[in-house]
C-alpha cells in the first residue's frame, strides 16, 4: 500500500467491524449515540401504488428539506443503515432531513426506483409546500438524486461517493479493482442486475455522465464528496471537472484515506462526521456551495 492509500485514523477498524456484522446489527452499532434529531417514521406510495417507508428527521420550521436516498447498489441498503449520516446532517444543518425507501433491483429492475423517488420527492412537496428541497444521496443513492435532479428542479444536490458512470477503466477502477472494499467486479455485477440487457447504458438517468451539456446545466449547486480509496472516486471527480467547463456551481472533497461507504461510519472513523458536517454547512446554505 503507497503512502496515497494509507487509512485514515479509524478506517481500518471500521472494516474490520463492519464485516463481521448483518445489516441489522451494523444499523444498531453505527447508529449509536446518534440520536440528537427528533424522527417520525411515515410512508409515501410509490409509483406502482406501493406503500414506501420514510424516516423524517425533522429539523427547523424553515429552512430547505433534504430527501435522502440511501445507496446499496440499487440491490439493498436502508433507512436503517444511514441513520447516523442523516442525524447528523439534520442537526447540524437545522434542516429537515426526509430518508427515503425505494423498490430495490433485480425485480423490479431501472427504472422502478428512479421512477419511486420521483413519486417520493412530488408528495413530500405537498407536505411541504413552502419549502425548498436538496435532493441527496450515497453511491448508488447518489446516482439517483443526480438523475432525479435532471429533471425535477430542486435547490442544490448533496452526493457522496455516487455511481456516474460505467467506465470500469478508469484510474480508480484500476487502482482499488480489489482489496479496499467494493471491488469493481461488484460494481459490473450491480449494473448487470440495474440494467439487466444493458438495454438503457446510453441513458444518464442510469449513467449520469453521460448528461449533455444542456442536461447538466440544468442541475443546481451542488456539493461532491468522495472516498480517496474507492474504485467510484473518478466518477465524481470526472463529474467535477464537467460542472467547472459549464461554470455550474459545485464543490469537491475528496476525502483522503477512506473507502467506499464511509460516511455512516463516524462512531470509528472521525472523517466521516467531518464530512457530513461539511455537508450541513451546504444544507444550510445551498447557494453557496
Amino acid at each position: 500500500m503507497t503512502e496515497e492509500d494509507q487509512l485514515a485514523p479509524g478506517m481500518a477498524e471500521a472494516i474490520r467491524t463492519h464485516e463481521n456484522l448483518s445489516d441489522s446489527e451494523a444499523a444498531t452499532f453505527w447508529a449509536e449515540g446518534a440520536d440528537w434529531a427528533p424522527t417520525e417514521d411515515t410512508d409515501y406510495t410509490g409509483a406502482a401504488g406501493q406503500s414506501q417507508a420514510a424516516r423524517v428527521y425533522n429539523g427547523a420550521a424553515s429552512g430547505p428539506v433534504m430527501l435522502y436516498i440511501h445507496g446499496g447498489g440499487w440491490t439493498g441498503g436502508s433507512i436503517a443503515l444511514n441513520e447516523r449520516a442523516c442525524q447528523i446532517m439534520a442537526r447540524n444543518s437545522g434542516c429537515t432531513v426526509i430518508s427515503i425507501s425505494y423498490r430495490l433491483a433485480p425485480d423490479p429492475p431501472f427504472p422502478a426506483g428512479l421512477e419511486d423517488c420521483r413519486a417520493a420527492l412530488d408528495q413530500f412537496r405537498d407536505r411541504y409546500p413552502d419549502r425548498p428541497f436538496v435532493l441527496s444521496g450515497a453511491s448508488a443513492g447518489g446516482n439517483l438524486a443526480l438523475a432525479l435532479a435532471f429533471d425535477a428542479p430542486v435547490q442544490g444536490l448533496v452526493l457522496f461517493y455516487g455511481v456516474f458512470g460505467d467506465d470500469f477503466e478508469t484510474p480508480s477502477y484500476r487502482r482499488y479493482a480489489e482489496g479496499f472494499g467494493l471491488t469493481r467486479a461488484r460494481m459490473q455485477e450491480l449494473f448487470s442486475l440495474y440494467d439487466p440487457q444493458g438495454a438503457h447504458v446510453t441513458d444518464p438517468r442510469l449513467c449520469p455522465l453521460k448528461a449533455s451539456d444542456g442536461q447538466l446545466r440544468l442541475l443546481p449547486p451542488s456539493c461532491l464528496i468522495a472516498a480517496g480509496i474507492d474504485v467510484l472516486r473518478d466518477d465524481t471527480t470526472t463529474l467535477a471537472e464537467r460542472l467547472t467547463l459549464l461554470s455550474i456551481p459545485h464543490s469537491l472533497h475528496v476525502e483522503p484515506g477512506v473507502t467506499h461507504g464511509f460516511i455512516n461510519r463516524g462512531r470509528l472513523v472521525p472523517a466521516a462526521d467531518a464530512c457530513l458536517t461539511r455537508a450541513a454547512r451546504f444544507l444550510a446554505d445551498p447557494e453557496q456551495p
